[in-house]
C-alpha cells in the first residue's frame, strides 16, 4: 500500500448517519466518529480505490447498536440500522452492508472482498495498528494523527468488562467464526 495516499476526511453517508445519531452517542461521539473514519480509511487503502457508499453506510452503523440498543451484543441491532438508510443513500445492496456489519468480528477470512477488507480494517484499528497487514505504517500514522483514538481502546475495555460482569458465560458476544 502507498503511504502517499491522503486520508479521507469526510464522507456524506457517514456524516449524515452520525449526525442523526448524535444524541444517542452523547459524549462518545468523537470517539466513535474517529473509529469509523480510521476504519473507513484503512478499508479504502486495502481496496486501493474509493470507498463504496455501501461500505460507508456499514462503517457508520457497524457498532452503533452499543448506543442505540444499549447493549454490548450489538451486531444485530447495528445491522438493523442499515434498512433505515439504504434507500435514502441509493444503496442497492443493503444485504451486503448488513453482512459487513455482522461479519466484521469474524475470526476467519471471508470470501467477499468487500466483507473481508471491512473485517481487516476493523482489526487494524482495534489492534492499534499492530496487525496492519498490507497497510503501510506511515499511512496508519497519518490517519491516527487526523483521527486520534480519543479513548477508543479505554472505551472497549470498560464496555467489555461491564458486559463480562453481567454475562460471564458470554464475554465477547460479537465474535464470529
Amino acid at each position: 500500500m502507498s503511504a502517499a495516499r491522503v486520508p479521507m476526511l469526510s464522507h456524506p453517508v457517514i456524516d449524515a448517519v452520525l449526525e442523526r445519531h448524535h444524541a444517542a452517542l452523547g459524549g462518545d461521539e468523537r470517539t466513535y466518529r474517529h473509529h469509523v473514519y480510521r476504519c473507513a480509511n484503512y478499508q479504502r487503502e486495502l481496496l486501493g480505490g474509493e470507498l463504496p457508499d455501501t461500505a460507508a453506510l456499514a462503517w457508520a452503523v457497524h457498532d452503533l447498536g452499543i448506543w442505540t440498543a444499549g447493549t454490548f451484543d450489538y451486531l444485530g441491532p447495528s445491522a438493523d440500522l442499515v434498512d433505515g438508510f439504504a434507500a435514502e443513500f441509493g444503496i442497492t445492496e443493503p444485504e451486503l452492508a448488513q453482512t459487513m456489519v455482522l461479519e466484521h468480528h469474524g475470526v476467519r477470512a471471508r470470501t467477499d472482498p468487500l466483507v473481508e477488507t471491512f473485517r481487516l480494517a476493523d482489526r487494524v484499528d482495534v489492534g492499534h495498528g499492530v496487525l496492519r497487514g498490507r497497510i503501510d505504517a506511515e499511512f496508519i500514522a497519518q490517519v491516527v494523527e487526523r483521527f486520534p483514538y480519543a479513548g477508543f481502546h479505554r472505551f472497549l475495555v470498560r464496555s467489555g468488562l461491564r458486559h463480562l460482569v453481567r454475562h460471564p458465560l458470554r464475554p465477547l458476544p460479537m465474535l464470529r467464526w
